[in-house]
């Protein structure tokens, strides 16, 4: 039998925090199956997941649609015990949130060695297979220098590999690692990279994060866990969408007060003050394939210098 939900009345912080936010039922699945399922390796039962976009406004029909989708779309895989239906992700869905992951927890700004990574096309690829690896590099948060030249300063080889070879395009990818010459075409480069990548845009999503989030981070003491779950989902959602667009360029790319500085550390500050709350309310009402939810990994714990690296209060 499902456990009985407490409704989670809506703090007026997340009352404004949710307004004007686009919250989709697929996009929200994967936040919240990248953030507090997959470092735990259990499938969900299909209930547990109605109950928690429930607090979001999501229908439960609007719930088994998406997950149906994200099936078809190589995210999720199904199971059944007994009358229960229980999604995990897929091979190829824990892949995606390895790479994500490695760019949404890790707050610091990388160090760039001053090279380029730059994927090149087969021209004779067929358009279908060239889709699906853009959106792959594009997930990787490279950007699109021609429709046959992708470019990103920061990559590791290991999660360019598994993307090509997941893809199964081997033969038909070559991949470089580029530098400038001293001297030489160094001040068109940066108006290339502002525009390849959306610089502007990608500024304004910062700003808008750091004024929407600023406010929770004051009242995070006040919410009970059923909001604590809200808030960090809502964080990791919004911080997800920016951060997989931004390509962390190198700060002498960057304009001054770069917002998303702010925004990184505003994030961590207030992941870490929700965690312990909200993986109780979670361990709470989540039924899985193997019982109960497992105590939070010890990799979600390390997610936030904030906390102690060993142990998260009230992190069960």
């Amino acid at each position: 039998m499902a456990r009985a939900s407490p409704t989670a009345t809506v703090a007026p912080a997340l009352a404004r925090l949710r307004r004007g936010l686009d919250l989709r039922a697929n996009s929200l699945l994967i936040t919240v199956f990248g953030d507090a399922f997959a470092p735990r390796g259990q499938s969900i039962w299909l209930g547990s997941l109605i109950e928690l976009l429930g607090l979001f406004g999501i229908s439960p029909r609007l719930v088994r649609t998406s997950a149906f989708r994200l099936g078809a779309d190589d995210w999720f895989v199904a199971t059944r015990i007994g009358r229960r239906s229980y999604y995990g992700l897929s091979d190829v869905g824990v892949l995606r949130v390895q790479h994500a992951d490695q760019r949404i927890y890790d707050f610091n700004t990388a160090q760039w060695d001053g090279r380029w990574t730059l994927v090149l096309l087969d021209p004779g690829m067929r358009a279908s297979d060239r889709l699906k690896l853009q959106r792959e590099l594009l997930w990787e948060s490279f950007g699109r220098l021609s429709p046959l030249v992708f470019v990103q300063p920061h990559m590791h080889a290991r999660v360019l590999t598994e993307i090509i070879s997941a893809a199964g395009m081997g033969e038909q990818v070559a991949v470089l690692r580029a530098q400038g010459l001293p001297g030489v075409g160094e001040r068109p480069l940066l108006p290339i990279m502002h525009s390849v990548f959306d610089l502007a845009k990608v500024a304004r999503a910062w700003t808008q994060f750091v004024d929407r989030f600023s406010p929770v981070l004051r009242d995070a003491a006040q919410l009970d866990p059923a909001q604590a779950f809200m808030a960090r989902t809502l964080l990791i959602h919004e911080y997800r969408r920016v951060v997989l667009r931004d390509p962390n360029l190198p700060k002498a790319f960057l304009p001054a007060h770069w917002p998303g500085e702010h925004a990184r550390s505003l994030c961590e500050q207030l992941y870490g003050a929700l965690l312990g709350p909200s993986e109780r309310y979670l361990r709470a009402m989540v039924i899985t394939d193997s019982g109960a939810l497992r105590a939070t990994p010890r990799a979600m714990r390390r997610r936030s210098s904030t906390r102690k690296p060993d142990r998260a209060p009230d992190a069960g």
